[in-house]
């Protein structure tokens, strides 16, 4: 059978078939992003949260200035399609935290390997900035650590892309666990 490309009305109809039934059985995970203040790391956290169906992401420790404009341009819109919130005292976290699993993605002295860890949802993973990692007031709050192993002389790694390794790993185990 050969392909016929779709026309514009085909592609448009399908499209807003695809946004009427986004907030349809999103992963029940909470990206909370702790001081991520660089534009492309947030736009790709956005993208992944969009590709995955995260319920939302958090925004917390966030600059005054932040480019949102930008922000959307970089995340290809999704900023329109995953649902989000600026958080700006640690009681709104700490009610968070009242109803899902606090997971941080942080090296502790109790962290454990991200592959060996089953998610427990509602989860909440926190992720930190580059720079500082998550802040300390966040840290007291966090039930489990995950980390990923580092082979090589950098002890560190992309903070989009930690998340990425562990929000794909966490939305494999969860559908499994709900399979």
């Amino acid at each position: 059978m050969s392909q016929i490309q779709l026309n514009f009305e085909e592609i448009r109809n399908h499209h807003l078939k695809e946004i009427s039934e986004l907030d349809k059985n999103r992963l029940p995970v909470i990206i909370l992003a702790d001081g991520v203040n660089d534009v492309g790391n947030l736009a790709m956290i956005f993208r992944l949260a969009d590709a995955l169906r995260i319920k939302k992401i958090i925004l917390f420790n966030l600059k005054d200035n932040f480019n949102f404009k930008l922000l959307k341009k970089k995340s290809r819109n999704t900023t329109e399609y995953v649902p989000y919130e600026i958080v700006y005292n640690i009681a709104e976290i700490k009610k968070i935290k009242n109803i899902n699993y606090f997971t941080a993605v942080e090296k502790t002295n109790k962290s454990v390997n991200y592959s060996e860890f089953i998610p427990k949802t509602p989860v909440c993973i926190i992720i930190g900035s580059e720079k500082f990692g998550i802040s300390e007031e966040l840290l007291n709050l966090v039930d489990v650590s995950v980390h990923l192993p580092m082979n090589g002389i950098n002890t560190s790694i992309n903070v989009a892309t930690a998340a990425a390794v562990v929000l794909y790993d966490f939305y494999h185990k969860i559908k499994l666990q709900k399979a």
